[in-house]
């Protein structure tokens, strides 16, 4: 429908943020033939899980799992998915157990930038810090 508004929406790009769920619309933009991409927002402090898991396991999965995944998908829809927002937030938890809090963080925050950089067709950093109540 948004392409049939005009001659210039029938080029123009159509960003779609896929609800934090990869998987939710890459065989959609895989499938199209225009210029549509998958926006995907990436981050490690809302859930449970990702309270309590250390940052160094943080950092395993985005340089393991998270990385496999996000190559497959721009692999299928011919890089044709961006990170449109991470940040390097952790939760104090997350960092407690930490022997380099600091380098935990700066280690997780570079292998994010690494893999979203040369994975996918961009990045958008949110600048976001948490801290306990």
């Amino acid at each position: 429908t948004m392409r049939q508004t005009s001659p210039a929406a029938q080029a123009f790009p159509l960003y779609i943020h896929d609800g934090f769920d990869l998987e939710q619309y890459s065989a959609f933009v895989a499938n199209r033939s225009d210029f549509v991409v998958q926006a995907h927002h990436s981050y490690f402090v809302f859930t449970p899980s990702d309270v309590a898991e250390p940052a160094s396991q943080h950092t395993e999965d985005i340089r393991g799992s998270l990385y496999d995944a996000l190559q497959q998908a721009s692999d299928s829809q011919r890089r044709n998915l961006v990170v449109d927002e991470f940040s390097c937030a952790l939760t104090d938890q997350s960092l407690a157990g930490e022997e380099d809090p600091d380098q935990a963080r700066r280690d997780f925050c570079e292998g994010q930038m690494d893999i979203y950089q040369n994975v996918t067709a961009g990045w958008a950093f949110w600048g976001m810090l948490l801290t306990s109540a």
